[in-house]
């Protein structure tokens, strides 16, 4: 589903846990169309819910750009630094990633190919110290390793999914430990889906 539209559609996925667990309904991205080597989606919405409650989650499909910094200060102890300002696909599709004691963006002139989104590293960056990629709504959802002097082209396509368990808000999702996960699409004129777990930890969708 691609949805190059600067202003941003407002969608919403509505949940009810009719199983037996409570746990974590999370939404997580795929970009089919962004390839890049060691990319990583990571969990975007978490909402944990006993059984028989709901949850709501509703976004706007405007874009931005976001890096993350990981530290290990400790045992057990760990930082995690990030930047999120907002991007568009036509006018403000460019930004520069640069460090000076603390990594920062500067949003540069519009350039490239309308539809598709720019970040470039300078000098500054050393390699795979920081991640940077596109987030949607204020959250990180793609990421890869930046590296020095650089250009990252992004054609933003986003597929959204679904999946229950034990998930935290911005931990890189691993498919192969995913359990039952399933992909949500609006059809066309359609912004609101109805989701349910069943008791028998299957999926049910319809349109609100």
């Amino acid at each position: 589903m691609a949805e190059n539209n600067s202003t941003g559609v407002e969608y919403q996925i509505n949940f009810t846990n009719n199983s037996t667990n409570a746990g974590n309904f999370m939404v997580f991205q795929e970009h089919p169309d962004m390839n890049m080597p060691d990319s990583s989606a990571l969990v975007w919405f978490t909402k944990y819910l006993h059984p028989n409650t709901n949850g709501i989650f509703s976004w706007k499909t405007g874009y931005d750009f976001v890096w993350m910094e990981q530290k290990s200060l400790a045992a057990d102890i760990s930082s995690v630094t990030f930047q999120c300002i907002p991007a568009n696909l036509e006018s403000n599709n460019v930004a520069l990633l640069t460090y000076d004691g603390g990594y920062n963006f500067i949003t540069q002139p519009a350039g490239g190919v309308t539809g598709n989104l720019y970040i470039q590293t300078d000098s500054t960056i050393g390699p795979f110290e920081v991640r940077a990629g596109l987030g949607m709504s204020g959250a990180p959802v793609f990421l890869v390793p930046a590296q020095p002097n650089m250009e990252m082209a992004f054609s933003p396509n986003p597929q959204y999914w679904i999946a229950f368990g034990e998930y935290e808000k911005g931990q890189v999702v691993n498919s192969k430990e995913i359990t039952n996960p399933m992909q949500i699409e609006f059809p066309e004129g359609i912004t609101t889906i109805n989701v349910v777990l069943n008791p028998d930890n299957t999926w049910s969708t319809h349109p609100g």
